[in-house]
């Protein structure tokens, strides 16, 4: 079996809330000496319920130079166009805990992703999947919180993830871009970017 010699995972767009009508701009990245691909992985989720009529779009990008007019689309990611539900938490959940307590479950499926907003400190809100639906009395993750949550934090439905291999070769540097700019109802959404370069192959 192959054995893959990794760089550290980075992000290359940081955990952000973004209002409806903005870009965010990743960082130009050079890969490391002797990569052979990166592994990105982009994670998207809501802070805001409703019809999200003009979805948002990931744009990963590559740059055969060193100037800026040669940046060229390699692959684009556009979210859901689903109505977003919001339900709160009914009680504080400690880290660690799967079994998220609610009033209603209704709009929310297994096997589905949520986005758990943290009110306090939004960088500590989280992308979960759902493991089991308890109607009406809890939403069930495959995984534990990472951190605590309270009752002033709120579960949205039709969060996404999604992931690319990036070849590197003849690459001198690449990016990811999210632009939330539709024209429809203003969606908040929350995103995060992070990726793992594979620098050999033993």
């Amino acid at each position: 079996m192959a054995d893959f010699t990794q760089a550290a995972v980075a992000d290359a767009i940081a955990h952000q809330h973004v209002t409806n009508a903005e870009s965010v701009y990743g960082s130009s990245l050079t890969p490391t000496d002797g990569a052979l691909w990166a592994v990105i992985h982009m994670h998207h989720g809501f802070f805001e319920a409703g019809a999200n009529a003009t979805p948002a779009s990931f744009f990963v990008q590559t740059n055969l130079g060193i100037t800026n007019e040669s940046w060229t689309t390699v692959a684009q990611f556009t979210v859901t166009d689903a109505t977003v539900v919001i339900e709160n938490m009914d009680d504080t959940e400690a880290s660690g805990e799967v079994v998220l307590a609610v009033t209603s479950t209704t709009d929310f499926a297994a096997n589905d992703y949520i986005y758990i907003q943290d009110a306090s400190v939004p960088a500590d809100g989280e992308w979960h999947q759902i493991d089991v639906i308890v109607s009406n009395t809890s939403i069930n993750l495959v995984s534990g919180l990472v951190t605590g949550k309270d009752t002033a934090d709120n579960i949205f439905s039709h969060a996404e993830t999604f992931t690319m291999t990036l070849d590197l070769s003849g690459v001198a540097r690449w990016r990811v871009i999210y632009k939330n700019e539709g024209s429809g109802p203003a969606m908040n959404t929350a995103i995060w970017v992070r990726y793992i370069e594979v620098t050999d192959i033993a």
